[in-house]
């Protein structure tokens, strides 16, 4: 509690910091334009790990992108279209804190709910918007009879030639009422939520966008219903464009890309919308620096923590544990020669060096079985768990130790090496180029599948 205390405290401090520079450097002067930036569905994804080239995505290269939009002569209005985080973790608590803080640093307008949000529960996500300022959006999120958060929100920006109102609303399916009812609220259909609070909007907006935290497919449907919706933002669904409206615009996952909108007047006055741009957070975008120093505190507020000790232990099959690297050494020692030279077997030093060694989520793969009870641990606890080590790739060993004329332990696939080398992780992983370079040089290999 204490510690969770302290971070309260931090957050609202860098909090209160933020928006006195908001109030200083906002707004640019008459812009000729208003440009729309969207994201959403990161899904704790704060940062690229690092383990590989070509990682997209970050907050801290999004930062980047937006401050450089704003060198230009257009207003950048950001908004976010939900699931920042994938559960109610206590880590993925600690990826809210930061994330929200960093939203409301990159000048972020409003945040759509999303079903993954629901988790962390409406006082945590009510008492996250309070403290970085940032309204929570959900026309169809209601507790009883009443909405649970603010159904829209118009913001009105002076550009070149005159006033511009955007209205900017927030749905979700009811597809998620399951997990809405767990967080004591209900979802009603998006459609009777439109019925009301479109004519309202059209009323006093200029441009209307709906953020939705649903399926392409019901997204589309609405725009049929309602083509008066400028643009629908969806979040991390995949989409056929060629069968979709051009005003559909939809967020890749995990926060790899952003897309834009720019809205500007004609000659006549009347106003344009330019087609969505997606873009890249690929490595030709520096870090941001206030975002290197979110990212910092992050890791540093996992320690304090010790989410290590506190991440739950998942039991492993009937029957299996981990039994570390020495005892597969002990029989196996070419093929343990073989691995000493490999990437795999400094694989935890890599998290030393970046300053990850107390994440969770890196530590699922730089070491042996961690999150289960017979898994990695610390180092001092379980150094023959640490690293890339045999069971990663073979799978619990014990019966393997005991029975070891017993066939068909150990078999890896490329399945296998995607449970860890994911797009995230390794964009560029090609199994036939990668595999040969961690095969065991005793007996027999097979490129497609490799075993005891």
């Amino acid at each position: 509690m204490k510690l969770f205390l302290l971070r309260c405290a931090v957050l609202i401090v860098l909090s209160s910091l933020v928006y006195t520079c908001y109030a200083l450097f906002a707004s640019n002067r008459d812009p000729e334009s208003v440009t729309l930036v969207f994201s959403g569905s990161e899904l704790g994804y704060l940062e690229p790990c690092g383990c590989s080239e070509g990682q997209l995505g970050g907050i801290a290269r999004r930062d980047t992108f937006l401050q450089t939009l704003r060198t230009k002569n257009t207003s950048v209005l950001p908004l976010a279209n939900g699931n920042l985080v994938p559960d109610n973790s206590l880590q993925s608590e600690i990826k809210a804190d930061i994330g929200f803080l960093a939203l409301a640093e990159m000048r972020y307008l409003v945040y759509n709910v999303g079903e993954h949000d629901l988790q962390l529960g409406i006082p945590y996500l009510t008492a996250l918007a309070k403290q970085n300022r940032l309204p929570l959006l959900s026309a169809n999120i209601y507790q009883e009879e009443n909405p649970a958060f603010r159904p829209y929100l118009k913001h009105t920006l002076q550009t070149s030639k005159g006033p511009l109102t955007i209205g900017i609303l927030g749905l979700l399916p009811p597809t998620y009422n399951a997990t809405a009812e767990m967080a004591d609220v209900h979802i009603v259909q998006p459609i009777e939520i439109l019925k009301r609070v479109v004519p309202q909007l059209t009323a006093t907006s200029d441009v209307i966008v709906c953020l939705f935290n649903g399926p392409t497919a019901e997204a589309a449907a609405l725009y049929r219903n309602f083509p008066v919706l400028d643009s629908i933002v969806v979040s991390g669904e995949p989409s056929e464009s060629a069968t979709l409206p051009t005003q559909l615009i939809n967020i890749e996952k995990k926060g790899k890309s952003v897309c834009s909108v720019q809205i500007h007047r004609d000659s006549l006055g009347n106003l344009v919308l330019a087609a969505p741009q997606r873009h890249v957070l690929d490595e030709q975008i520096p870090d941001a620096p206030r975002m290197t120093e979110l990212l910092i505190l992050y890791q540093e507020m996992l320690g304090a923590e010790n989410l290590i000790v506190s991440t739950a232990q998942k039991l492993e099959e009937p029957g299996k544990h981990f039994v570390g690297n020495t005892a597969c050494k002990t029989c196996h020692t070419d093929e343990g020669a073989s691995w000493d030279v490999t990437k795999h077997s400094h694989a935890y030093h890599t998290l030393e060096v970046a300053a990850h060694e107390t994440d969770p989520d890196c530590l699922t793969c730089h070491t042996v079985g961690f999150g289960f009870s017979s898994g990695f641990r610390s180092v001092s606890e379980t150094p023959n768990h640490v690293n890339v080590g045999c069971e990663s790739c073979h799978g619990a060993g014990n019966i393997h130790v005991e029975h070891p004329q017993q066939k068909g332990y150990g078999v890896v696939t490329e399945t296998t090496c995607l449970k860890c080398h994911t797009t995230e992780n390794s964009p560029n992983f090609e199994f036939d180029h990668y595999f040969p370079k961690i095969v065991h040089t005793s007996g027999s290999t097979n490129t497609k599948a490799h075993g005891q």
